[in-house]
C-alpha cells in the first residue's frame, strides 16, 4: 500500500476464524487482544473475527454468517488439512491429523508416529475430539526431537518413555510483520499458564531475518546437532 501511495485510502480488512485477536490458536496471551488491536488500530485495519468464509466471489468475499466484505485484491489462507494419502490410510481423521499419546505415537498403533501439524492434539477450548492447530518450528521440533528419542528406543527393543505432551511445551515464537513484529513467550503453549508476555517492537523483525540467516546456514552445512 505504501509503495502505490495508497496508504490510508482505502479501507483494509482483516477476517480471521479465532474467536479473538491474538488467539494465535493457542488460546491468546495476557493483553494480546489489546496489543493487536493496537496495532490494526495504528495500521487501519478493521477486524472481523470467529468468520468463516461462505465463498469468493469477483468483488465481495461472502462470509458465513451473511456479512458481505468488498474486496478489490484479496490474500485467503485455506483452513490447514492432512495429507491425503494419511486420510487414504485410515489412520487419521477425517481431516487428516493423526490423533496422538505424549509419546508421539499414535492412539492407535505403537508403530506409528505424528508431530507438528500432521498430529492431532487436544485443547482447553475443544475437549471433545483431538484438533489440527497451527504449531511453529519450536513445538515441531520439540515434538520431533521426543518422537525420534522413542523411535531409537523401539529400535533398540526398549519400551518408549520419552513424553511431553503439547500443551506443556514452552511457547517461543518471533512472528514478523514487515519492519515491526511481535516476540511470543509463555511457559506453556495452551493456558492454563504461569507466565506469557508479548514483547512488540522492530527487534522481532531484526531476530527473523537473523534467525532465517543461521538456520539456513545451519541446513546447508549439516550443522543438525546445533539449536
Amino acid at each position: 500500500m505504501k509503495k502505490a501511495k495508497l496508504k490510508g485510502k482505502v479501507p483494509l480488512t482483516y477476517v480471521t476464524s479465532e474467536p479473538f485477536l491474538g488467539h494465535f490458536g493457542i488460546g491468546g496471551l495476557p493483553h494480546g487482544e489489546q496489543l493487536l488491536g493496537m496495532f490494526l488500530k495504528m495500521e487501519g485495519i478493521t477486524a472481523i473475527t470467529d468468520a468463516s468464509i461462505e465463498y469468493v466471489d469477483t468483488d465481495v468475499i461472502h462470509l458465513k454468517d451473511g456479512q458481505d466484505v468488498p474486496m478489490r485484491y484479496s490474500m485467503v489462507i485455506p483452513p490447514f488439512l492432512g495429507q491425503q494419502v494419511v486420510k487414504d490410510s485410515g489412520l487419521s481423521d477425517a481431516r487428516g491429523y493423526v490423533a496422538v499419546r505424549p509419546t508421539y505415537q499414535s492412539t492407535d498403533h505403537d508403530d506409528i508416529y505424528a508431530v507438528g501439524i500432521a498430529a492431532a492434539v487436544t485443547v482447553p477450548w475443544q475437549t471433545s475430539t483431538p484438533v489440527g492447530i497451527p504449531k511453529t518450528g519450536f513445538p515441531t521440533e520439540t515434538m520431533a526431537h521426543v518422537a525420534a528419542s522413542n523411535i531409537a528406543s523401539q529400535v533398540r527393543g526398549v519400551e518408549p518413555k520419552e513424553e511431553k505432551e503439547f500443551k506443556d511445551i514452552m511457547a517461543v515464537c518471533v512472528m514478523d510483520a514487515g519492519n515491526n513484529g511481535v516476540i511470543i513467550l509463555a511457559d506453556k503453549m495452551l493456558p492454563p499458564r504461569k507466565h506469557g508476555v508479548l514483547i512488540p517492537g522492530p527487534q522481532a523483525h531484526a531476530m527473523k531475518v537473523a534467525f532465517e540467516k543461521y538456520f539456513l546456514w545451519k541446513a546447508r552445512n549439516g550443522y543438525v546437532q546445533l539449536p
